[in-house]
């Protein structure tokens, strides 16, 4: 009877995806993670690496009332990703987007549109704030034909919100900070 006890509180922990440096794992970090509000410090100890997990246990009682756990997966931050956010491209959107366990926003811009370059530092802001909670990426609309056709982007910026490889939410334009924040804590 505790195994299978067991293996439901297992099968209902919330899971995370922690990005750290590389330098970070080296010498080991703190991090703060925030839902509903609250906010848990992670201790990522020293040497840890990309795959590795970090089990809060009983952490959702702080943050939810429920005596749940929360794996933290670690992974080390690409070269080329900038902010935390991270470019994807048609090759690569099922893998990081729709497959993806935490909930996803993903940017469809261009780098002729002004209102995208209005709205960049204010994602790359919020990836940094939500990281473990929220992946954020970025897609060039003029490059991946196939995600902007598959999601009819017809105006961009545009905001996609997924979770479970589904459309959720959406943004449409350069919208204030305070929009995209008030949809990530609805949706976390």
């Amino acid at each position: 009877m505790d195994e299978a006890t067991d293996e439901s509180h297992t099968d209902r922990s919330i899971r995370y995806e922690l990005a750290i440096t590389a330098e970070e794992a080296r010498l080991g970090t703190k991090k703060v993670l925030s839902r509903h509000g609250k906010r848990l410090e992670v201790n990522v100890p020293t040497g840890v690496k990309t795959g590795s997990t970090i089990k809060l246990t009983n952490a959702l009682q702080l943050t939810d009332g429920q005596p749940r756990d929360i794996l933290i997966g670690i992974r080390l931050k690409d070269e080329g990703t900038t902010a935390g956010v991270i470019e994807v491209n048609d090759g690569d959107f099922e893998h990081q987007v729709l497959k993806s366990e935490m909930p996803v926003i993903v940017d469809f811009w261009a780098p002729w549109c002004g209102p995208c370059r209005m709205i960049a530092p204010i994602t790359e802001k919020l990836a940094e704030e939500y990281q473990g909670q929220v992946k954020f990426c970025k897609l060039n609309v003029d490059e991946n034909r196939l995600a902007a056709e598959k999601y009819q982007v017809m105006s961009i910026p545009l905001l996609l919100f997924f979770r479970g490889g589904e459309v959720i939410e959406k943004i449409v334009g350069a919208v204030p900070e305070s929009a995209v924040r008030s949809k990530i804590e609805a949706i976390l």
